[in-house]
């Protein structure tokens, strides 16, 4: 397929082009501040910082693709861009209504706000911004609920590895989340979290796929050699012969 350059394909280029440039002021503002911090620099461990990684690196492939000549996006590529936007769905959802809701039992207080310009970027622009790209640009027609269960598997890693460094590392941020906080819950209360986060996440997953499938147009069935045509037409063809 010839690279689609004309008015559509430039506002994609140009919409996707703003979604990775946010992504990337993003993450640049939080680790310059995490390196000024008199801390050690921490910035990397949380999830909000690798999905957004992500999805930088990712929409950048997808701005340059089409600029080589690529255009065409199959069913591998389909995949990867729903378990990008999905980890980037969770990163907003999980920060505004978990993280920065007062409301909420894992609401963390800090001494600046929560909506800082760099905050602002990565847990709103962002996940709006991809989410807009998945509603209005596809993929379509690819994924399949199967696709919901197996981009699980990177929060799950991430869980592991938060864990697994909670326990061997004794200064600074031992934990990323309050929900993950094992010191101060214990295991059974943070598998109790941990299991509830995965069932969401995984309905946010189906709600991507079913959000494809709802805006994939549906083709036209093909008429069979078998069929026959209907009575009244079969009649009124005769009729002009």
């Amino acid at each position: 397929m010839a690279p689609n350059h004309g008015p559509n394909g430039a506002r994609l280029i140009a919409f996707r082009s703003a979604l990775c440039l946010a992504g990337t002021a993003g993450l640049a503002g939080t680790t310059a501040k995490s390196l000024a911090g008199p801390g050690p620099a921490e910035f990397w461990i949380y999830f909000t910082v690798q999905s957004n990684l992500f999805l930088s690196v990712f929409f950048a492939a997808l701005v340059v693709r089409p600029l080589r000549g690529t255009d065409t996006e199959g069913a591998f590529l389909a995949s990867v861009k729903g378990a990008v936007t999905l980890y980037i769905v969770i990163t907003g959802t999980v920060f505004n209504l978990l993280l920065a809701n007062p409301a909420s039992p894992f609401y963390q207080q800090q001494k600046e706000s929560h909506y800082t310009w760099d905050s602002v970027l990565l847990h709103v622009v962002t996940p709006l911004m991809a989410l807009l790209d998945w509603l209005f640009f596809g993929p379509r027609g690819a994924l399949r609920p199967r696709h919901a269960a197996l981009w699980l598997a990177y929060p799950l890693a991430y869980l592991v590895f938060a864990l697994v460094r909670g326990i061997v590392v004794t200064s600074g941020t031992r934990y990323p989340y309050p929900f993950l906080d094992v010191a101060g819950s214990g295991y059974g209360q943070v598998s109790v979290n941990c299991l509830l986060l995965a069932s969401a996440f995984y309905l946010l997953g189906l709600g991507l796929v079913a959000l494809d499938r709802r805006f994939t147009p549906r083709a036209a069935p093909a008429l069979t050699v078998n069929q026959r045509p209907e009575p009244e037409e079969a009649s009124s063809a005769g009729a002009r012969a």
